[in-house]
């Protein structure tokens, strides 16, 4: 009796479990990569890949049905500039880029890869991109990697003509669930250790408000048993620092200290909700929002150890237009 009820709650499971996906990340028409670094020693390895591999010859445009051009949009972190580069890729293909070498104007930031049309130079409807970014020293030693946001387009896709994604006509990339997939209100860290002795850590965050503008961050520390604490932060469009940067509840969690075992720290988690965005008189702005996006990494000082990726999200809500390559709100 007790193997028929098992057999019958795992067939239910099942059951039920088919009515769900398994979500990750897919691929897509581009890639949202919150934080590149670009330095002589340690910087950015930014990789991009068509998964298309349709040879097939399309007479209307003279290329294959495979073939895109990969537009990169860097955004400094500190000033807000703008540097393009413009990269085909063929069926199949898969470009890595060193970034001081492919972007030698600006330091760090966050890159924006959406797919273009290699006919016309619109943005286009091409769910085939996948990418990686990878933490390295000058030797390119791997330390770290994170894998970047898919940004979806909305429209559906065709085999020779491909489809445009601008359904407004105002050239910009809407990120309004209409053109392309809205972005996250809330990004979540599944875990960190406390801020304790050589343990240490790194975030980013992006919020697509702009650099004209302070957006809102909430937070909520927890620690292992469940106690949870506040923070307000406010970034202005890119950010990066360690946790006790927004709060020192990271240095002394208070909870179990015997989670560990011998180990001298405890674990916690936390989430970030975007809130108002404040113009430069610290007034709200109604007509904007600040969607979050954002990597993490954490390390243990004087040893080989190091690990990081993009955060969790939860939330949707509309997010930026980039017009003319120009990324609006963000550029003075």
């Amino acid at each position: 009796m007790k193997r028929m009820l098992t057999l019958s709650l795992l067939a239910a499971l099942l059951l039920s479990a088919s009515a769900f996906a398994v979500e990750g990340p897919r691929k897509s028409s581009g890639l949202f990569f919150p934080h590149y670094y670009a330095d002589g020693g340690t910087g950015s390895v930014i990789c991009v890949t068509n998964t298309n591999t349709d040879e097939s010859y399309c007479p209307t445009t003279d290329y294959k049905r495979g073939d895109i051009v990969a537009h990169y949009i860097y955004i400094d972190g500190a000033d807000w500039r703008e540097f393009d580069r413009y990269e085909f890729l063929t069926p199949g293909d898969t470009l890595c880029v060193i970034a001081d070498q492919h972007n030698p104007e600006m330091g760090e930031g966050f890159l924006v890869v959406v797919a273009v049309d290699p006919s016309t130079w619109e943005p286009v409807v091409f769910e085939h991109l996948i990418g990686t970014s990878i933490m390295a020293d000058a030797d390119l030693n791997v330390m770290w990697q994170y894998t970047p946001y898919g940004i979806n387009a909305e429209n559906s896709e065709t085999e020779c003509t491909l489809t445009e994604t601008d359904n407004d006509g105002d050239g910009a990339l809407d990120f309004d669930n209409s053109e392309y997939s809205y972005l996250p209100e809330s990004v979540l860290i599944p875990s960190f250790f406390e801020e304790r002795g050589n343990f240490g850590n790194r975030l980013t965050l992006v919020t697509t408000a702009g650099g004209r503008y302070d957006a809102e961050v909430r937070w909520l520390f927890y620690n292992n048993i469940e106690t949870v604490y506040s923070r307000t932060q406010f970034i202005r469009c890119w950010w990066t620092g360690a946790l006790s940067e927004i709060s020192q509840i990271v240095t002394r969690l208070g909870g179990d200290e015997e989670e560990l075992g011998r180990a001298p720290v405890e674990t916690g988690w936390a989430i970030a909700t975007g809130g108002r965005v404040l113009d430069g008189s610290g007034n709200p702005v109604n007509n904007l929002t600040a969607p979050l996006l954002g990597v993490f990494s954490q390390f243990i000082t004087g040893t080989d150890f190091s690990a990081g990726d993009a955060l969790y999200i939860d939330g949707d809500i509309d997010g930026f237009e980039v017009p003319d390559g120009d990324l609006d709100h963000v550029l003075p």
